[in-house]
């Protein structure tokens, strides 16, 4: 993506499979495993399972459970998705495969592959340790999912070209890459494999150094149209998947006071993904679908910045993917929120009581309850979950609020959460400073 974010743990042409998969128990009864094809050529490539075309309507979403026990797949089989992505074969569980057998959703299964920092914690030149550890990795993982019906594919490597940045780490990384599609097709000739390039960054390795892949991803935080425009100038003779999309990131706004990135508001989030997801279905055939990201729990930036929902709770973004894959109209929309505003955000003491200005608007006039909560505000660092909520105390007057600052010293979000009743919510959020 040419910039610096947060890593998520997340076919020359045509591959045609013949082999009769062995069946697997899913609840209760004997399932015969998918069998996924690409095939066609470019502005006309098809992804088939067991036979029948299947474009991805899909969403990121590591976990299957929340933390209060929230079911994310079912809220995700709710937006009209038919496929699920994950990063990391911690996340890609048989709780959640089964989970997403029951709601009749696909996996694109991530497999991490570390990139290599400053520090060189690990090598892909000479670490024999770490790159044996990894194959055998990915051979248990492959075989134990492999015939399982609800897999679709194998996602092989999360934008980690991009965050390594020796050059001879990226050719050595890109040639191991290689070696673990070949792996995955030997293993499972039955399924796809694809990487997830940051934009179109990754390009160029993968077409020296990775013929065996079979679709090209692509984490795309800006313009789908001018990434598709460079991979259509390449020489790749794959299709591509947007294997992640959603609003701005922190490289692309404005910073307030604090040095805090500044999180767009619900219905400027909820544009991008409408346009983003547009835009992709009409590159059909190019590409084999996308991913919006993100549904679930993140806590990348904010608690709030990727998601399209909180907690069970959905966000006006939510209900604009729904309108796309499902062609419905929510019955109830969310709320929207006018006003924001603290009456300082920095040179704040530890203990010392704020005023907070919340107001919101509900298209459908119903009553609207407000909630409160602040958490740390780490940004650029690369984990799965970065920030966590703190303690701290509010009071209510009518639409004037009051919240006792952190006792410990750091920058800190403070969110406002309004509801609805009818299982909507809006929400906004503001860094302060405790000094």
């Amino acid at each position: 993506m040419g910039r610096s974010r947060i890593a998520r743990i997340f076919i020359t042409a045509a591959v045609g499979f013949s082999l009769i998969l062995p069946a697997v128990r899913a609840e209760g009864e004997v399932k015969a495993g998918s069998i996924v094809k690409i095939t066609g050529k470019r502005g006309s490539w098809v992804l088939t399972v067991n036979g029948k075309p299947f474009y991805i309507k899909g969403v990121g979403c590591g976990l299957a459970t929340g933390k209060g026990g929230e079911d994310y797949l079912k809220l995700a089989k709710e937006t009209g998705a038919n496929t699920l992505r994950t990063w990391g074969t911690d996340q890609g569980t048989e709780a959640y495969f089964e989970a997403a057998l029951k709601y009749g959703l696909m996996v694109d299964a991530g497999i991490w592959l570390d990139y290599v920092s400053d520090k060189k914690e690990i090598s892909y030149i000479d670490d024999k340790e770490y790159k044996e550890k990894k194959i055998n990795e990915i051979i248990e993982y492959v075989n134990k999912f492999k015939d399982h019906p609800a897999l679709l594919m194998w996602n092989v490597g999360n934008e980690a070209i991009f965050f390594t940045k020796s050059e001879q780490e990226r050719v050595a990384l890109s040639k191991f890459m290689e070696e673990m599609v070949q792996l995955v097709h030997k293993l499972d000739p039955n399924h796809p494999v694809i990487y997830a390039s940051a934009d179109v960054s990754d390009m160029p390795y993968i077409e020296r150094y990775v013929p065996s892949l079979d679709a090209f991803g692509m984490n795309i935080y800006g313009s789908i149209r001018v990434a598709h425009t460079k991979w259509y100038k390449s020489s790749l003779n794959i299709p591509y998947i947007v294997t992640e999309y959603g609003p701005l990131g922190p490289w692309s706004v404005q910073k307030d006071r604090n040095g805090a990135s500044t999180d767009q508001p619900d219905q400027a989030k909820a544009a991008i993904y409408r346009n983003m997801t547009n835009e992709i279905i009409n590159f059909k055939g190019y590409n084999l679908g996308g991913f919006a990201f993100h549904l679930g729990e993140t806590s990348q930036e904010s608690l709030t910045w990727w998601n399209l929902n909180y907690k069970m709770f959905k966000r006006a973004s939510f209900w604009e993917i729904y309108k796309i894959y499902t062609g419905g109209k929510p019955s109830n929309k969310p709320p929207r929120i006018a006003r924001f505003n603290l009456s300082k955000i920095d040179k704040i003491t530890p203990g010392e009581v704020i005023d907070i200005t919340a107001e919101a608007l509900d298209n459908d006039s119903n009553p609207l309850d407000y909630t409160f909560a602040v958490s740390t505000a780490r940004e650029g660092v690369l984990q799965y979950y970065v920030n966590e909520e703190v303690p701290a105390e509010f009071t209510c007057e009518g639409i004037n609020f009051k919240m006792t600052a952190p006792i410990e010293k750091g920058l800190y979000r403070v969110y406002v959460f309004v509801n609805d009743g009818y299982g909507n919510v809006a929400t906004a959020n503001r860094s302060i400073k405790v000094e």
